[in-house]
């Protein structure tokens, strides 16, 4: 009997974080997915949103004495004003040279990093509480940390919010169109530039406030984005770049196996297993599971 208990435990331990695993990889994963499709543009300057999100709302909270939510709010503005600011300065200037313009997207994620690096060093001991739910959950025997669940939540909220945009709004039928045929939607007037802008500012904000909400429960440094953008790459290569319903679908994908490989093998093996499972897929299945010519 208490063999079965426990495989029990395990397999409600293995269900309940594949569901906050997978729903926080997809927010990490929606804004890069949202400009991969849009922009049809590989950016490596993603990874530099969580870090601007987490630092800069303690810089606005603890070094200049805005309360909290003006902090939270002007750091994601600040994401915001970044990202048009990438735009604007790396991607347009690289229109035509897609090798200058990834290194150059890494070297704005490194310079942000090492920036954040040199005014917060790891000993600083940065804290942003935003910490919404502190007791547990329970799921059949097993229990995840509420914040787990709120994040979970928010981020499925927000893919909702984001499928709405692109099925029910203008400027969203437009980005599904250039996603699909760039060509024909220039020769319909398509405004790329506006649209490109606003694609990009809008993918800022999942991952920032994803990040906003993880960070009580996760031990931050100036050198976490590296680990968080991981995720989001995995997630969106996995899924097909730049196709939101694959991204929905690797994130789950991802969260089981490493729930799976987690509990029932060795935590150390978790990101591993991953990385050789999205490459054993990527063999058979290059453009991924669900690469389609538009974003949904």
């Amino acid at each position: 009997m208490e063999e079965v208990v426990t495989l029990l435990d395990l397999l409600s331990l293995v269900v309940a974080y594949t569901f906050v695993n997978g729903s926080l990889y997809l927010g990490m994963a929606l804004g890069f997915t949202i400009t991969t499709g849009v922009l049809r543009i590989f950016n490596l300057a993603y990874g530099a949103i969580f870090l601007i999100a987490i630092y800069g709302t303690w810089m606005f909270w603890n070094d200049l004495g805005f309360g909290l939510i003006e902090s939270i709010i002007l750091a994601i503005l600040l994401v915001a004003a970044f990202t048009y600011a990438v735009y604007r300065v790396v991607i347009l200037k690289f229109a035509d040279l897609e090798d200058y313009m990834l290194a150059a997207l890494v070297a704005v994620f490194v310079i942000v990093e090492e920036l954040i690096g040199y005014a917060y060093p790891e000993v600083v001991g940065v804290y942003v509480p935003t910490m919404v739910y502190t007791e547990t959950v329970p799921f059949g025997v097993a229990s995840i940390p509420g914040q787990y669940l709120v994040v979970s939540l928010v981020s499925l909220a927000m893919l909702g919010i984001y499928l709405l945009f692109f099925i029910k709004t203008k400027n969203g039928f437009i980005m599904r169109a250039i996603s699909q045929d760039m060509v024909a939607s220039k020769l319909v007037g398509v405004n790329f530039n506006r649209t490109f802008a606003l694609a990009m500012v809008i993918a800022s904000i999942p991952p920032a406030i994803v990040m906003l909400l993880i960070s009580p429960v996760w031990a931050l440094n100036p050198y976490i984005g590296w680990t968080v953008f991981t995720y989001a790459i995995l997630v969106a290569v996995l899924g097909g770049l730049g196709n939101l319903k694959g991204s929905i679908m690797a994130a789950y994908i991802i969260g089981f196996i490493q729930a799976s490989v987690g509990f029932l093998l060795d935590p150390r093996l978790m990101l591993l297993v991953a990385l050789v499972v999205v490459m054993a897929v990527l063999i058979v299945r290059p453009k991924g599971l669900a690469r389609a010519e538009t974003i949904w």
